[in-house]
């Protein structure tokens, strides 16, 4: 049962990585009514680079915990990119269950401004560094000076448009109507009010992908602490009514299909449950993410995801709400990955929080993370009460 939950979001943040996240715990902890000493478990993630700059810590979880000043009996460590917070609660769920912890507290985040200022991406840190490499494998497939996932994912939404005649226009559909819904977020970085052609104006980062298509990395963490029962928590006793996690370790040019993600097999046992779904969290780190869930997850057919985000109004007043808080696109993207901002938006839903932005009656909400290296992970959630 989620017992608390918590962000700190900044564009660039000044202070002590460590400290950053010590206060989002704390702020997490007093919603969940628990002091640190109650905490007996943490599951933790982070993609090289990302937590302050430097490429790695060493032992990383058992530093978290050290400086937070506790000595769980259960640590776990989630490598799945932006599908690692979803797979984190779950993971923290089952060890509830189990006996092996009581109160488990999940870390996501750190600071993304030390990689975002040497103009390199978490996926192509080590252009940044000399003498690393990210995988056993770069000599045999990177061989360009590429900017994953940047040209990555600006390749699939090149290949989407030629497979099925999705134009520029609708992708830029999906961040018109994300901003509209950020504006009724004040956790928002971006809130003004934007329009198909102020998207197709902006500046080509990587083509097709243009600047307001795309993430912006920010620094900040999000916090959430899973317990055994409510104790003085006030939020809604939700638990997880369907999760499903898949894996695709290939390499691009060893894909069949380089236009489909691993959602199409982590959705599959949730496909049934999608007309009592009331609103919709999906991984946005550009807008190609989101319009290839809408088909991998089942709301529309492969090739329709642009129709789809031209024609069905999916802001929270419309029929079929879809990133709700404006998403990563607006809220930015903590240490590279965002399944943090997806997980936390569809807790304020559930819980009735969502102030200027909030979808009436919210019972059930479908999350759905993606990451990893070349799109490899995918989870897929739903939570209601």
């Amino acid at each position: 049962m989620i017992l608390g939950f918590s962000s700190s979001i900044h564009k660039r943040y000044e202070g002590s990585t460590f400290r950053l996240m010590s206060d989002t715990v704390d702020k997490a902890l007093e919603m969940a009514g628990l002091q640190r000493d109650n905490i007996d478990g943490l599951i933790a993630t982070f993609l090289p680079g990302t937590f302050d700059g430097n490429i790695a810590l060493h032992f990383y979880t058992s530093q978290l915990a050290q400086y937070l000043g506790i000595r769980p009996r259960f640590l776990d460590y989630v490598d799945f990119g932006g599908a690692s917070a979803l797979a984190m609660l779950y993971r923290a769920e089952k060890a509830i269950a189990s006996g092996d912890a009581d109160n488990v507290l999940l870390i996501v985040g750190g600071k993304a401004s030390p990689v975002r200022e040497r103009k390199v991406t978490a996926d192509s840190i080590d252009r940044a560094y000399k003498g690393i490499t990210l995988t056993p494998f770069d000599e045999y497939f990177r061989t360009y000076e590429d900017m994953n996932p940047v040209t990555d994912y600006a390749l699939v939404a090149k290949r989407h448009s030629h497979l099925f005649g999705t134009s520029d226009e609708q992708r830029a559909e999906i961040a018109v109507k994300q901003r509209f819904n950020a504006s009724g977020n004040p956790s928002a970085i971006y809130k003004e009010r934007i329009e198909v052609k102020d998207v197709i104006s902006s500046r080509i980062v990587s083509d097709p992908l243009r600047l307001l298509e795309i993430v912006y990395p920010v620094d900040g963490f999000h916090v959430f602490v899973v317990g055994k029962s409510g104790g003085k928590s006030n939020l809604r006793p939700l638990r997880i009514k369907h999760f499903g996690e898949a894996h695709w370790p290939d390499m691009p040019p060893e894909l069949p299909d380089i236009v489909s993600t691993p959602a199409i097999e982590s959705a599959r046992g949730a496909r049934q449950m999608l007309d009592k779904i009331d609103c919709f969290q999906l991984y946005d780190s550009f807008t190609i993410t989101v319009l290839l869930q809408l088909e991998d997850v089942g709301l529309t057919e492969k090739g329709k995801g642009g129709k789809f985000a031209e024609e069905v109004d999916f802001t929270y007043q419309g029929e079929i709400p879809i990133n709700t808080g404006g998403g990563s696109l607006n809220v930015g993207q903590p240490a590279y990955m965002s399944g943090g901002v997806i997980l936390e938006e569809a807790l304020i839903q559930l819980n009735r929080m969502g102030e200027g932005r909030q979808v009436k009656d919210v019972n059930q909400v479908l999350i759905n993370g993606i990451g990893g290296w070349n799109r490899a992970h995918s989870t897929t959630m739903i939570l209601g009460e």
